[in-house]
C-alpha cells in the first residue's frame, strides 16, 4: 500500500515557528508603537520649543533686526563681529571660569556624598533627602534662597562668621567674591544629578572586592580609592562631560537673578551676555549669533565628550 504525502504540507513544528515567528513581529510592531505614542507629547513639546528656537536663532544671526524694526539681511556681519568683540572674549572668560572651578570641585564632592549615600550608616535614609533637595528647587528659588543666604545685613552666612566676629564680607557685589559666591551656587544646584548618578554606578560594584581588599589588610580609605573609584570611573566620564556642558550653559539664570552680570561684569557669562545683547540693546541679531555660538561650543564639547569615552572603552 503507497501512502501519498502532500509535498507542500509543513510539520506541526515549523507551522508553530512560523505562527510565534508573526506573532513576535506583530507584539513587536505594537510596542513600537505604544512607545512612540507616550514620547510623542514630549517629541513635540522639544521641538516646539527647543529645535524650532534653535532653527530660528540661527537664521536670525544671518539678519539684523532691532526687533521692532523689520529685519534685514547682513550675510555673515554678525558671525565676523563675534571676534572683534572684546565684551564677547570677556564673557567667554568668565564662562571658561565657571567651567573650571565647578566641574571638577561638583564630580569630587557628588562622588563622596554618594558613597556616604550607598552606605549602610544611620540616617542616610535622611541625608539622601536632604543631598537631593537642590533637584526640586527651580532657578528663580535657587537664587532667591542664595540671595537671603549670602545678604550683607541679616544674611544667614554673615549670621553665623558674626558669631565667630568676623565680618561678613558683600558676597555679591564685591568684584573679587560675587564668582566664587555663584559658582558654590551653581556646584550645590548641580549636585543632585552627580549624586543619583555616582549611586548607580557604586551599587554596580562587586561586593566581593571589598572582602578580598578587606582581607588584604585595606582600610575604608583605601578601598575607596582603589576600588570604587576605579570602578565607577565610566561614570565619572559621563559626569565630567555632563557637567561642562552644564557650567557652560547654566550660569545665565543664577547670574541674570542675583547678580545681573556685576560687579564689573564679573559674573557676565556668554549666555547672559547674549540674553542682554538681545533685550536691553535689542539686538536680537547678533544675541542670536552669540547663541549659535555657545550651541557650537556646547557642541563640541559633547563631540569630544563621546570621542574620550569610545577612547576610553577601546584602552579598556
Amino acid at each position: 500500500m503507497v501512502v501519498k504525502t502532500n509535498p507542500d504540507a509543513r510539520p506541526d513544528g515549523q507551522e508553530r515557528a512560523r505562527t510565534s515567528s508573526v506573532l513576535r513581529s506583530r507584539l513587536r510592531r505594537r510596542d513600537e508603537a505604544t512607545a512612540w505614542l507616550f514620547l510623542a507629547p514630549g517629541l513635540i513639546a522639544f521641538t516646539i520649543f527647543m529645535v524650532v528656537p534653535a532653527l530660528g536663532a540661527i537664521v536670525l544671526s544671518f539678519f539684523d533686526w532691532r526687533l521692532f524694526d523689520d529685519p534685514s539681511f547682513v550675510g555673515l556681519k554678525h558671525i565676523a563681529k563675534l571676534f572683534g568683540d572684546a565684551n564677547m572674549w570677556k564673557s567667554l572668560g568668565v564662562t571658561v571660569l565657571f567651567v573650571l572651578a565647578g566641574v571638577i570641585p561638583t564630580t569630587l564632592i557628588g562622588f563622596l556624598l554618594a558613597v556616604v549615600a550607598s552606605s549602610s550608616l544611620r540616617g542616610t535614609a535622611a541625608l539622601r533627602v536632604l543631598f537631593f533637595s537642590p533637584m526640586v528647587a527651580s532657578s528663580a528659588i535657587t537664587s532667591v534662597l542664595w540671595t537671603n543666604l549670602y545678604r550683607v545685613r541679616g544674611g544667614f552666612i554673615n549670621q553665623m562668621l558674626a558669631q565667630f566676629g568676623i565680618e561678613g564680607p558683600n558676597w555679591l557685589t564685591d568684584p573679587g567674591i560675587a564668582r566664587p559666591a555663584l559658582i558654590v551656587v551653581l556646584i550645590w544646584s548641580a549636585l543632585p544629578v552627580v549624586i543619583i548618578l555616582y549611586i548607580a554606578a557604586i551599587q554596580k560594584v562587586p561586593e566581593d572586592i571589598y572582602a578580598a581588599a578587606a582581607l588584604d589588610g585595606a582600610g575604608k580609605w583605601r578601598q575607596l580609592w582603589s576600588m570604587t573609584w576605579p570602578n565607577v570611573m565610566s561614570t565619572t566620564v559621563v559626569i565630567l562631560v555632563l557637567m561642562f556642558i552644564t557650567f557652560l550653559g547654566s550660569p545665565l539664570e543664577f547670574a541674570l537673578l542675583m547678580t545681573r552680570g556685576g560687579p564689573l561684569g564679573e559674573t557676565t557669562t556668554l549666555g547672559l551676555y547674549a540674553f542682554k545683547v538681545a533685550f536691553e540693546q535689542r539686538d536680537m541679531g547678533y544675541a542670536s549669533a552669540l547663541a549659535l555660538w555657545q550651541l557650537v561650543l556646547i557642541g563640541t564639547a559633547f563631540l569630544a565628550g563621546r570621542g574620550i569615552m569610545a577612547l576610553g572603552r577601546k584602552l579598556r
